[in-house]
Order: C-alpha cells, then sequence, then structure tokens
C-alpha cells in the first residue's frame, strides 16, 4: 500500500508541476516577453520542485539516501530524456554548435556531483551546503556572461502576470502538502518493506522526471509545428531547461535539503 500511495503523491506533484507551475510560467513568459532561454531557465527551476520535495520530506522521514538517490537519478534521466527528444526530432547534430558548450557542461557536471559526492562517502557533511550553492552562483555568473546574444525577448507577448502568479503560488502550496505524505509513504516503503534506498530513488527519480520530459518534447513540436525548428532556438530554450533542472537539482536542492536534514537531524539527537 505504501508504494501505491508513494507513487499516487509522486503522480499529484507531477500534475501540479506541469499543469500549475509550468501553465503559470507560461503566462508570465508571455506576458513578461521572455526570451528562449529565460524561459527555459524558469521552466527547468519550476520542473525540479518535485525533488525539493522529494528530498527534504525523505530527510525529515529519516530515509535521506533515498532522497538523495532521487536528485542523482533524476538528473541521469533527465539528459537522457533530453537525448531521446532530441533524437526524436533529429536536432541531435545542433548539440555541436559552440553557443551551447556552457549548457551541456553544466548539465554533465551536475550528474557526476551526487554520485561523487555518495562515492566518497562526503553527502552529509555540511560543508557540501555552501559549496554547492557556490558552484551554483557560478554557473549562473558564467551562464549570464556567455550567453548576452541568447537574451533577446520572444515575439509573443500573450499572457497573464496576475494569472501566472496565482498558478504559480498556489501549485507551489500544493506541492508542499503533498511532499508530507509523500515523505511518510517513503519511509514506510523503505523501512517496513525493506526496499533498498537506491531503488526507491530511482523510482522517485523517474517519476520527478515525467515533467521534464513533457516540456523537451513540448518545445521541439512546437518548433516544428511554427516552422522554426532549424533556427537553434527550440535546442537553446530545451539545453537551458536541462542545464537549470539539473543544476538546481545538485546547487540548490542538494544543499538547502541537506541543510534541512542537518538541522532536523541535530534538532533530534
Amino acid at each position: 500500500m505504501s508504494v501505491v500511495v508513494m507513487l499516487v503523491c509522486a503522480g499529484v506533484i507531477i500534475a501540479l508541476v506541469r499543469y500549475g507551475l509550468i501553465k503559470g510560467l507560461d503566462q508570465l513568459a508571455g506576458a513578461l516577453n521572455w526570451s528562449a532561454k529565460t524561459r527555459g531557465q524558469a521552466t527547468g527551476l519550476a520542473t525540479s520542485a518535485p525533488e525539493l520535495v522529494v528530498l527534504v520530506a525523505a530527510g525529515l522521514s529519516g530515509v535521506w539516501e533515498a532522497g538523495l538517490w532521487n536528485i542523482a537519478a533524476s538528473n541521469i534521466i533527465n539528459t537522457t530524456l533530453m537525448l531521446v527528444a532530441m533524437t526524436y526530432y533529429r536536432q541531435l547534430h545542433e548539440l555541436m554548435h559552440r553557443r551551447f558548450l556552457d549548457e551541456i557542461g553544466f548539465s554533465v557536471v551536475a550528474v557526476v556531483v551526487p554520485l561523487a559526492l555518495m562515492k566518497l562517502e562526503l553527502d552529509t557533511h555540511w560543508v557540501v551546503v555552501p559549496v554547492l550553492l557556490g558552484f551554483f552562483f557560478l554557473y549562473r555568473i558564467v551562464d549570464k556572461r556567455m550567453n548576452r546574444s541568447s537574451e533577446e525577448p520572444a515575439s509573443k507577448t500573450v499572457g497573464s502576470v496576475r494569472l501566472g502568479l496565482i498558478l504559480v503560488f498556489t501549485a507551489l502550496v500544493a506541492v508542499a502538502v503533498v511532499g508530507v505524505f509523500l515523505g511518510w509513504a517513503t519511509e514506510d516503503v523503505v523501512n517496513a518493506m525493506g526496499i533498498h534506498p537506491a531503488i526507491a530513488g530511482w523510482i522517485l527519480g523517474f517519476c520527478t522526471s515525467l515533467p521534464e520530459m513533457v516540456t523537451f518534447f513540448a518545445v521541439y513540436s512546437a518548433a516544428q509545428e511554427e516552422g522554426t525548428a532549424d533556427l537553434l532556438e527550440d535546442t537553446q530554450e530545451t539545453l537551458d531547461n536541462l542545464a537549470s533542472s539539473n543544476m538546481a537539482n545538485a546547487g540548490l536542492i542538494y544543499p538547502i535539503g541537506l541543510a534541512v536534514f542537518l538541522i532536523a537531524a541535530s534538532a533530534g539527537g
């Protein structure tokens, strides 16, 4: 029963992100005339909300390893899904373009970081918190300096700031509430049912990567329908989505979740 609850909660969180958070960002992007790059980065951050909820909930429930494996697995699956989408829409060759070098590099490094920290048994050290936060801000600085020419606003300006903010706020609150139940269910799955935390983490990682998959395919599909598939903007948006999502997982969500976990463990001890 706990497995069912865990999967149902993960599914509800995905739906809230896809049809609440991302829809809200769509409204904001249209109203504020965001560029493809800004839109991709915002979407990447939004689709990482499930990982934040899972990591914090798992840590507070005493199954930190399952939450961390969710981060690691999610970054691997995100990268794989991006390559699948590019292959399906025959855009894989665009990865060779020089303008995408930093997005690709940070996406790959973000995959390696949590795996390396677990391998070295450093994943629960306090020093990891400032180091990873610094890593994320380094990514933002490098990205800003290397991609000034990619921040031209989009031509479409249809959207509502008010509706966008309402959707984003409502979805975030709902995701946080459902995350509490997800943490309890994950604890039962790992402790009561004897499932290895890594397996639980991979299951959650796949579930929490579904919003990224939907957005990757949606961007390329829209570009083909509009006849703009050869202008690099679709790949710019999806790569920024991937880099932002992976870097948020490794450089923001991981250290925030770790800080909450360590503070809770210290208070409980």
